[in-house]
C-alpha cells in the first residue's frame, strides 16, 4: 500500500480542487432514535457559529462544546479514564497513538451515506487507513503569524525563518503554541532536524534555544492565539494557518508565512471514544459535518481546508487561491507531518517540562 503522508494530501489537493466532480450531498432529518444529547472536545475557534444550532435546531440534540488547547491534553484526558464525551477531534499522529491504546471506537461506515464525499487520498492515510477510527475534518500548517504594520515600524523584514522568535525587537510581545510537539519541533525543525527526532542531544539543543528565547516570550498558549493577535497584544506567534487567518479577519495588519525551511502539516479527524454514551448521535453529528453544506460553511468561517470533496465548489475562491492555506509542491516539499513516535513521547514530555519550569 502506497504510504499517504500530511504532505502527500496537500500535494495532490490542488488536482482534487481543479478536477475532482464534485459529489451530491445525502443527509436526512432522522437516522433512527437518539439520545439527545451530544458532548464534543475539540479545538477552540474550531466551527461556524452557525453550526451547532442547525444541528440542535434538525436533530432535537442538545450540544455540550469543551475545548483542549492541545492533542497531549485530549490523549491524558481520554487514558485518564473513561469520558462522557461523543466526538473528538486528534490530530493525524494521535488517531494513531489512541487506536492502538484501543481508546477509540472503529467507525461503522454504513452510518456515514456522506462519507462518500471524503476526498479518495484521505481515505488511505498511513495513521488510520481506511479510516477504521477516525473521519477527516480539516487540514493545514502550523507556521509565522506576525503583525506586518509592527514588523515595518521597526524596521524588520516580514519573517522568512524561525529565527524571527529570537528577536529581540518584539519582546513581550511574542507566544508559542501550549503544545510540546510543535514547540519543540519548530525548534528542532530551526535547526534542521526532524520534527519527530527522538535523539537526546538534539532535543536538548532545542529546549537550551527555547530556553533563550523564553526572555523574550509573552506566553505559552494555544486556545488565546487568535485573540492576542486580533488585539494587537501578540506581535508575532507560532500559529495554525487557520488561527492567523482568522485573526487577520478582526486585525488587517495580520501575516502568515510557511517558514522557507519548512513547517509541520497536519490532519485534524473526528472520532468516537470507547466509552462514548450518545453513539448514535455521534454518527449524526459526523454525517452532518460531512454534508458540503456544513463542510464549506466550516472552512469559510475557519479558514482551514476542507478534505470534503463535494464541499470544494462553495468555498470561498480566494480562500483556494491563498498558498498560505494551500502550499506550493515546493513548500509542502520542505514541510513534515508530526508523528506517532511511540514511547520518544516521554523525551518530549520531560523536555518540556524541563523548559517550561525553567
Amino acid at each position: 500500500m502506497t504510504r499517504f503522508t500530511r504532505r502527500t494530501f496537500l500535494k495532490t489537493a490542488a488536482s482534487v480542487l481543479a478536477g475532482t466532480p464534485l459529489l451530491s450531498a445525502c443527509s436526512g432529518n432522522t437516522v433512527g432514535e437518539t439520545a439527545k444529547r451530544l458532548n464534543i472536545f475539540s479545538w477552540a475557534d474550531y466551527l461556524a457559529p452557525t453550526c451547532i444550532p442547525e444541528f440542535e435546531r434538525r436533530f432535537g440534540i442538545q450540544v455540550t462544546f469543551d475545548t483542549f488547547a492541545s492533542n497531549e491534553a485530549l490523549m491524558a484526558r481520554l487514558e485518564a479514564g473513561p469520558v462522557d464525551y461523543d466526538i473528538v477531534v486528534p490530530t493525524n499522529y494521535a488517531v494513531s497513538k489512541l487506536r492502538k491504546l484501543k481508546l477509540l471506537k472503529e467507525i461503522d461506515h454504513a452510518k456515514l451515506p456522506n462519507y462518500k464525499n471524503v476526498m479518495e487520498r484521505f481515505r488511505r492515510a498511513a495513521y488510520d487507513p481506511g479510516n477504521r477510527y477516525s473521519i477527516p475534518y480539516t487540514f493545514g500548517t502550523t507556521g509565522i503569524a506576525f503583525n506586518k504594520t509592527a514588523f515595518e515600524e521597526a524596521g524588520a523584514r516580514p519573517p522568512t525563518n524561525w529565527d524571527a522568535f529570537w528577536d529581540a525587537r518584539f519582546k513581550g510581545r511574542i507566544t508559542l503554541l501550549e503544545d510540546a510537539r510543535e514547540t519543540l519541533g519548530f525548534a528542532l525543525k530551526r535547526k534542521n532536524f526532524s520534527y519527530n527526532s527522538v535523539d537526546p542531544k538534539q532535543l536538548e539543543i532545542a529546549c537550551r534555544d527555547l530556553e533563550l528565547q523564553k526572555q523574550l516570550m509573552m506566553c505559552y498558549t494555544s486556545d488565546q492565539v487568535i485573540v492576542y493577535l486580533a488585539s494587537g497584544d501578540a506581535l508575532l506567534s507560532l500559529a495554525f494557518s487557520g488561527d492567523a487567518h482568522q485573526a487577520r479577519r478582526t486585525n488587517s495588519h495580520v501575516g502568515y508565512v510557511i517558514p522557507e525551511s519548512g513547517a509541520s502539516m497536519w490532519i485534524d479527524n473526528m472520532a468516537i471514544p470507547a466509552s462514548a454514551p450518545h453513539v448514535e448521535a455521534a454518527y449524526l453529528w459526523m454525517n452532518y459535518i460531512l454534508e458540503p453544506d456544513t463542510a464549506a460553511a466550516l472552512t469559510n468561517y475557519t479558514y482551514y481546508p476542507t478534505p470534503n470533496s463535494a464541499a470544494v465548489a462553495k468555498v470561498k475562491p480566494e480562500l483556494l487561491a491563498d498558498k498560505t492555506l494551500y502550499p506550493s509542491e515546493q513548500m509542502m516539499d520542505r514541510c513534515e507531518e508530526i508523528e506517532d513516535i511511540g514511547d520518544g513521547v516521554l523525551l518530549y514530555d520531560r523536555t518540556w517540562t524541563e523548559l517550561k519550569c525553567i
